[in-house]
């Protein structure tokens, strides 16, 4: 079963000549599978095995999910050059936190993280241990006037979703890609449904950053849809038939995987 991590980082890339700001999301998945099996699962369910910056490791090692001292993410050794470490969308892995004596074997060609300790071990790609997938992500600003029913609309079926505002990292997003908003508030994906306010993407709503100090457990009956508020950078609910910008989700083409 996947479990997503608490965990969204931003990707600055310039990859493939891509200069835009991503985002991705890891997904913990507590079954055990060999290195190419979680990779085709985390294919087939996500985007692929987990690309990790050193500052993640800690991240991913601290989440109370993991029922095992180790799990696999996306690294592997180039299969043309034992020395050089590759992560699945083809970057080189020149800056990993790798343990004292790690890599130690060549006959160890995938990447482990040990929990314990939050650093990368080499490792047998026939090691059946869980694993995290990764989803990237790239925020989108609608400069068109709808109310939250049409954005909602517009957004599934041109993107994904509309934005679910759901960490930091995502919130520093949404300010980036806000500040040409023809609007001073931009819809986002906050819904208020019998009694409870709700991203509609189905994600918790854990991370709160309410105008207010609490979010209102009983707004007006015209105040059931949540926006971005561009200048103050919180959220606050609004007539969901006002026509305003609004923020989608979508996945970027131009990251790659192969």
């Amino acid at each position: 079963m996947a479990m997503k991590a608490t965990v969204t980082v931003f990707l600055f890339l310039s990859l493939f000549g891509l200069n835009t700001s991503l985002y991705r999301e890891h997904y913990y998945v507590n079954e055990y599978m060999e290195w190419s099996d979680a990779r085709r699962y985390c294919k087939t369910n996500h985007d692929d095995l987990s690309t990790v910056s050193n500052e993640e490791l800690q991240s991913l090692s601290d989440n109370p999910q993991i029922s095992y001292g180790y799990y696999l993410i996306g690294l592997s050794r180039d299969p043309n050059d034992p020395e050089r470490w590759i992560w699945t969308g083809g970057e080189d892995a020149t800056n990993v936190m790798w343990d004292r004596g790690e890599p130690n074997t060549v006959y160890d060609e995938c990447g482990a993280v040990k929990k314990s300790t939050a650093k990368v071990h080499d490792a047998s790609c026939f090691w059946p241990i869980p694993f995290y997938c990764m989803e990237v992500f790239e925020l989108i600003l609608v400069q068109q006037e709808s109310t939250w029913e049409e954005a909602l609309q517009y957004c599934r079926q041109n993107y994904i979703d509309l934005a679910g505002l759901s960490s930091d990292v995502i919130m520093t997003e949404a300010k980036n890609k806000s500040t040409p908003a023809l609007t001073d508030d931009v819809w986002i994906g906050l819904r208020f449904i019998a009694g409870h306010w709700f991203w509609v993407n189905g994600e918790d709503l854990d991370y709160k950053v309410w105008s207010g100090d609490e979010e209102l457990q009983c707004p007006a009956m015209d105040q059931h849809c949540g926006v971005y508020d561009v200048k103050q950078k919180n959220w606050k609910p609004a007539d969901c038939e006002q026509r305003l910008n609004f923020l989608c989700v979508k996945k970027p083409l131009n990251y790659l995987f192969e």
